[in-house]
């Protein structure tokens, strides 16, 4: 970048913050009046944790090899109508190896998620008497010979060292920052038979259940961590009922903090010139969904800017933000989008592999709502239809331009998707569309009146299509069943 681009970038970033401070400044009052007005609240979160099993992580992280061992604990419920006799986890950290039959990167994003070149990552498990196979060796299975009854409580010890790639990816370790997403194993649902999904760099190829976490770290003396969960002692840090866990470790952090409600949102970042207003937007966006749809539960939201090639990315309590990103308004847009993911996929579960349009096009439609309601960023719920409508003109035109195949149905799993541009055209934009296309007939007001009942009725648990549709019809007053899966079956131009 020559300097009369980094003079130009630095103006445009000094006139933002000017804007959007002043911006942030008459709307401050805004943000502590919302939280006055509770509704929702999910009551007795550590009595209901009770209810739930604990994953205990004992972690050590070796700078000099990029290694982090791992001993786990899993308190693990069998929830089942039946007697299990074994127990399955994912183990994602494989999905980084080389020749993987489902690699966690997109061949189109090698050159971006490796600027270092290609360098694989990979899991060994040396725990006895486990069975470690699937798609890429990503599954784990623990026979129970005696088997586990249901309702009864076991627990179950695994032991395993990740090599962590160099890789600006949720698992890898850069030059800023280590990355501890999706590190552990974690248990996988039983339903009907185990839901067993392999890796997929569409998307985010995770189901997860709710579990507690108790979690300690021995990393190298200077490193700044930002968990998920709370922070209980040196490097040890608890979390209840949430649907993952996550770590980031860099020297280079700094932090500023701020309380919104009964919740302390710390920003950790490495290299943002208008800080303040990435802590603001982001607790903007935490007030705003927690009185529009139902309040945030937990003590501790960490949003953190690190090494990320795919704009961002949502865990239980933690998000991240990723550093690549220059443009201002986009990155406040990203952090309004990860943590609109705190209700949608957090608190309200679905399966992230088949069901993709769920969270994702909830958690897109909330963000321009956002927007909507604070005109001081610029955007408007109808500009950003708009844009959504314009993205995907553009990317039809491009396919017809080349005679290249692509579908505009959404309900494909993710590996159904031939590229990462058709599973963000389908997800985020078409799923956008639909939720925008039911405001149109009844106003986003009412429509966010009804997410905060399905929010309500589904929190820390899984919804499907038929349960959000159902909650919609019932509080609407449309037969939309037929109108959305229409939408979903490609057939976009369906009025309502």
């Amino acid at each position: 970048m020559n300097m009369n681009k980094k003079l130009n970038r630095k103006i445009i970033a000094i006139v933002l913050a000017s804007v959007f401070t002043l911006a942030i400044i008459f709307t401050a009052f805004g943000v502590s009046q919302i939280l006055k007005r509770k509704k929702n609240v999910p009551q007795g979160l550590h009595a209901m944790a009770q209810n739930y099993g604990t994953i205990k992580l004992d972690c050590n992280y070796n700078e000099n090899n990029h290694t982090l061992g791992v001993n786990q604990t899993t308190q693990y419920i069998n929830r089942n109508r039946q007697t299990l006799y074994e127990v399955k986890f994912h183990l994602y950290a494989n999905a980084f190896q080389e020749k993987a039959e489902y690699p966690a990167v997109a061949p189109s994003e090698i050159e971006r998620a490796y600027p270092n070149g290609f360098n694989p990552g990979f899991a060994k498990v040396t725990t006895p008497h486990i069975l470690l196979g699937g798609s890429d060796n990503t599954v784990i299975t623990i026979p129970f010979k005696q088997g586990i009854k249901p309702g009864e409580k076991v627990n179950i010890d695994l032991e395993y060292t990740i090599h962590l790639a160099n890789v600006k990816h949720r698992l890898g370790y850069t030059d800023n920052a280590v990355n501890l997403g999706n590190f552990y194993a974690i248990p996988i649902v039983y339903e009907n038979g185990w839901q067993i999904y392999p890796y997929s760099y569409n998307g985010d190829p995770f189901y997860n259940e709710l579990y507690n976490f108790d979690v300690t770290i021995d990393a190298p003396s200077g490193y700044y961590i930002a968990a998920s969960g709370s922070k209980v002692a040196a490097n040890h840090y608890q979390g209840e009922m949430l649907r993952d866990f996550a770590m980031v470790l860099s020297r280079d952090f700094k932090t500023l903090s701020r309380n919104v409600g009964n919740t302390t949102v710390t920003y950790y970042y490495l290299n943002d010139e208008i800080p303040d207003v990435s802590l603001y937007t982001a607790c903007n966006a935490l007030a705003y969904f927690s009185n529009t749809f139902i309040d945030y539960p937990y003590d501790n939201l960490a949003v953190v800017q690190t090494d990320f090639l795919q704009g961002g990315m949502e865990y239980g309590a933690l998000v991240y933000i990723g550093l690549d990103i220059t443009d201002q308004l986009q990155y406040q847009t990203v952090i309004v989008h990860e943590i609109a993911h705190q209700w949608w996929y957090g608190l309200v579960g679905n399966n992230q592999t088949k069901t993709a349009w769920i969270d994702e096009g909830l958690a897109e439609y909330s963000t321009a709502v956002f927007f909507e309601t604070h005109p001081q960023y610029g955007k408007t719920l109808a500009s950003i239809a708009a844009d959504n409508q314009t993205s995907i003109r553009m990317f039809e035109s491009i396919m017809d331009q080349y005679q290249v195949k692509y579908t505009r149905e959404m309900y494909n799993d993710l590996i159904g998707y031939k590229m990462p541009t058709e599973y963000v055209i389908n997800t985020y934009a078409r799923g956008m569309l639909l939720f925008y296309a039911i405001t149109e007939k009844i106003g986003y007001e009412n429509l966010n009146a009804t997410l905060a009942k399905f929010a309500a009725k589904n929190c820390f648990g899984f919804a499907t299509k038929n349960d959000l549709i159902q909650t919609l019809e019932d509080n609407l007053g449309y037969d939309l069943v037929n109108f959305i899966n229409n939408y979903l079956a490609g057939r976009q131009d369906t009025v309502l």
